[in-house]
């Protein structure tokens, strides 16, 4: 098997993305993510695929479903319709995957949809069981289980020291991959469903699994096909099955399958599902290192039954005791073929621990923790409102790119609010903040000097007490901003207006901006200009009555002209008369 260990890392998918238009600055993925493989840019986490171990929790977590699982489905339905052999090995926690659909029908499903063979993947762990037992009855130090592939990349991201304590062994899948390409021929398509994303990444490390689906994505598969297994009878599984691997998914199912004690108080096995309690042990294995002979690892809590790709909406413990009563059917399956002596392939591995990143330095830290006013250890308030435990973890995050310093909420609304405060209190507008029924809330510096008030006596009483509250009763009753000019003698102050109501909150909020001495200023502009008129008037109407009285004298000296000349011209014409 370790020959067919791809080595292309670059040829590797993109196990998890996200939909930016969907992410919306909460951080919770940073927040549940337990070894913070979530990077912040311009506000939107996207998965960073170098640190991730593909635990699938930041899918299952975020509220606005903004993390999308690379799929699978079209790669998987070119293999049917292209008319490839396709063997399906099926994780045993199917049985309690699907709510509605019994484990027969599942299988029948999956025959309709036109894969040539389906065996569990049971086989193949019972195989990998008894590679653990052997590694344990050699005595050869603690052996950590290699059956979680989050768990394994857990260790070789986070802990590579420990990648020695791991168990040389490929996980289920893997072998019964290999098992299946042995059986049916090197050219059939292997196709695993199970309820693991990390199965995905995991995959593409080895040559004997050729697709990965997860239960939602067989769902979509068969919904798309228009098959419905609830009315399909029980098929039976290819292959010569398994006798006790059903319980593999399970806490404790590898240790039971390979026929160790699972009692909880065993003192040479132990087991521990669910991340964090992984991390802590592995923080601490030094200590207990000794005490173990195996040590078997799950990522999820609960096991493989309580895995992201599992659509079943049952709770953990129901689903184990489904898990259970499928175990005991099948080993009393009268019908089931005993495997036989089969030639197994060889199922080892190595792996490939990764050196740790540097640490920032503390100036580094210092520095960026002081961006968002963190001088000294009292004002780190370690609130974990951005994702990280600590403000320390997050400065560390920012040194390497992971987080952005504006993801400190308690230090961003600080700053806004002490920018909101000083525009209030440097503004010279006035600003009065009411409830609905006309409460005073808060009046800024001001509306102290101008409306002749201070905050602390009048916050609580009603504004008809300082303003005739009529406009903000409009701005209430209408919804609109009400503007305009208004007068308030008793001030000695006119304003200009703008007043709206808050719908969400339920205050009013009214900004007046004083513009008594332009008011003054243009009703003195006003009288100049009343004024000049009249004067221009006076002048008009003077020159009027001197044109008039000009008129009238020219008028009078021309009547005389006329009559003398009028005269003179008789007088010569008689004169002429008389020389004839």
């Amino acid at each position: 098997m370790g020959d067919q260990i791809k080595k292309v890392w670059g040829e590797m998918m993109s196990l998890i993305s996200t939909i930016k238009a969907s992410c919306r600055d909460c951080y919770k993925c940073v927040r549940c993510c337990p070894v913070k493989a979530i990077r912040v840019i311009s506000s939107h986490a996207e998965v960073v695929e170098d640190r991730c171990i593909g635990d699938g929790r930041c899918v299952t977590i975020c509220p606005q479903q903004a993390k999308k699982i690379e799929s699978s489905v079209n790669t998987v339905s070119g293999y049917l319709k292209a008319g490839y052999k396709v063997a399906v090995s099926l994780a045993p926690s199917f049985a309690v995957a699907f709510d509605s659909w019994k484990p027969g029908q599942v299988i029948s499903a999956l025959k309709s949809l036109g894969f040539s063979y389906v065996e569990e993947t049971a086989e193949g762990a019972e195989l990998v069981a008894q590679q653990h037992l052997a590694l344990v009855k050699q005595n050869t130090g603690s052996v950590i289980t290699s059956c979680c592939p989050a768990v394994v990349k857990l260790i070789e991201l986070y802990y590579p020291e420990l990648t020695k304590n791991l168990a040389p062994v490929v996980s289920p899948m893997v072998a019964h991959g290999a098992i299946l390409k042995q059986r049916y021929g090197k050219d059939t398509k292997v196709v695993f469903i199970g309820p693991c994303i990390a199965k995905k990444e995991e995959a593409q490390h080895f040559d004997s699994v050729d697709a990965v689906l997860t239960f939602f994505e067989l769902m979509q598969l068969i919904n798309e096909n228009r098959i419905y297994p609830g009315v399909l009878p029980d098929g039976k599984f290819d292959g010569p099955g398994a006798k006790l691997a059903q319980v593999f998914p399970s806490p404790g199912g590898l240790a039971k399958t390979a026929m160790l004690s699972t009692d909880l108080l065993a003192k040479d096995v132990i087991t521990i599902d669910g991340l964090e309690e992984t991390i802590s042990f592995l923080d601490n294995f030094q200590q207990v290192s000794d005490s173990y002979k195996l040590i078997e690892l799950l990522a999820c809590r609960g096991g493989c039954i309580a895995g992201p790709g599992i659509p079943s909406l049952d709770g953990l413990y129901s689903k184990r005791e489904k898990l259970l009563s499928y175990a005991e059917t099948r080993r009393q399956d009268n019908n089931r073929e005993e495997a036989g002596s089969c030639d197994y392939p060889n199922i080892t591995r190595s792996f490939a621990p990764v050196d740790p990143e540097p640490v920032p330095s503390n100036e580094q830290i210092a520095e960026i923790l002081a961006r968002t006013g963190k001088f000294k250890l009292e004002d780190e308030l370690n609130c974990g409102a951005c994702g990280y435990n600590s403000c320390r973890e997050k400065a560390i995050a920012v040194a390497k790119g992971m987080a952005e310093v504006n993801m400190c909420i308690p230090y961003m609304r600080a700053k806004a609010e002490s920018r909101a405060n000083l525009i209030c209190n440097m503004t010279p507008n006035a600003i009065f903040v009411v409830t609905k029924d006309l409460r005073i809330l808060e009046v800024n510096p001001a509306a102290e000097r101008k409306f002749l008030c201070k905050q602390e006596q009048v916050v609580g009483s009603n504004l008809g007490t300082i303003i005739n509250p009529k406009y903000f009763e409009e701005a209430i009753q209408t919804k609109q901003v009400v503007t305009g000019e208004v007068s308030y003698p008793a001030y000695g102050l006119v304003a200009w207006q703008a007043i709206f109501y808050v719908e969400n909150e339920e205050v009013v909020i009214g900004i007046f901006a004083d513009i008594t001495r332009e008011k003054q200023q243009r009703e003195k502009l006003d009288r100049m200009t009343v004024e000049t008129l009249g004067k221009a008037q006076e002048v008009i109407n003077k020159q009027m009555r001197v044109a008039q009285e000009i008129a009238g004298l020219l008028g009078e000296t021309t009547a005389e002209t006329k009559v003398q000349l009028t005269k003179l011209m008789k007088l010569i014409d008689s004169e002429a008369g008389k020389g004839r």
